[in-house]
């Protein structure tokens, strides 16, 4: 009996190398937030005063329509649609229209954004209380090590601040209310807009790539990486001075601080 031996001349041996468990690089385009927070996305606010949501009404609407209103959310949510300036040919809000996603497979609002409705900005007690805003996007748990590289889009309408921060304790662990500390999240990659090195910065108001890259670190870490939009010590929002029932006047202040996040990367090192 005659036996036949084949050899492949064909490299396999890539079928078989062990995959590498310090590579955890994923994209996040927060098409569906609530999908995001499945795979382990966390919205933490702790502004002070805690905000609400904020219905931004275009005009005397129909409130048949489920397309009259904007909402502020007091926390990172996905980000709002744009009104249908032909169903409310009146509305003074051209001011604030949210900007298109910088890239979505499934909507022209798939980003996260948020906006300083996670704080009390109007004092319905008659008082001058200032209000901080200090609201956290966190991503899922991962290994995390020195060289990996965290890349984002990101703009403003106007007045924000956004900060990159790593925890290499993993935890939840985002500090207190007013602000001055980070707890677990000690490591800032990012910090927008830099005064430090700026004094005249502004935030971009249209979609910017920006990148951090994790230094530091002892050895790799359990650990996540957060997104804080931080305004501290602000004044309280007022309505129209000479119309106090204009509310436009009011959610144009608020647009003018939204902030969005897209196509949130992060990149092993090899």
């Amino acid at each position: 009996m005659a036996v036949v031996l084949f050899q492949s001349c064909k490299d396999d041996s890539k079928l078989t190398a062990p995959i590498d468990p310090t590579d955890q690089s994923f994209t996040e385009s927060f098409d569906n937030f609530s999908e995001a927070s499945a795979k382990g996305w966390v919205a933490i606010n702790k502004s002070t005063p805690m905000g609400a949501i904020w219905y931004d009404v275009a005009e005397t609407p129909d409130f048949g329509s489920p397309n009259y209103v904007v909402k502020y959310f007091p926390n990172w949510e996905q980000a709002q649609l744009t009104l249908d300036s032909a169903q409310f040919p009146n509305a003074p809000f051209p001011g604030r229209y949210w900007n298109n996603a910088f890239f979505s497979q499934r909507g022209a609002n798939g980003y996260a954004a948020t906006s300083v409705a996670c704080a009390e900005v109007v004092n319905f007690r008659g008082t001058s209380v200032p209000f901080t805003c200090n609201s956290w996007l966190v991503s899922p748990e991962l290994t995390i090590k020195n060289g990996d590289k965290i890349t984002f889009y990101t703009f403003s309408k106007g007045v924000s601040s956004l900060q990159l921060f790593v925890n290499p304790k993993g935890t939840l662990n985002v500090g207190d209310g007013n602000g001055n500390n980070t707890g677990d999240f000690s490591i800032k990659l990012v910090d927008l807009p830099n005064f430090a090195t700026n004094p005249h910065a502004t935030y971009p108001t249209e979609w910017t790539k920006f990148e951090g890259e994790v230094k530091g670190l002892v050895k790799p870490v359990q650990g996540r990486f957060g997104f804080r939009y931080f305004l501290q010590n602000q004044s309280p929002l007022r309505f129209s001075q000479n119309d106090p029932n204009d509310i436009d006047t009011f959610y144009t202040q608020i647009h003018r601080t939204v902030v969005g996040v897209d196509e949130v990367s992060f990149k092993s090192a090899q």
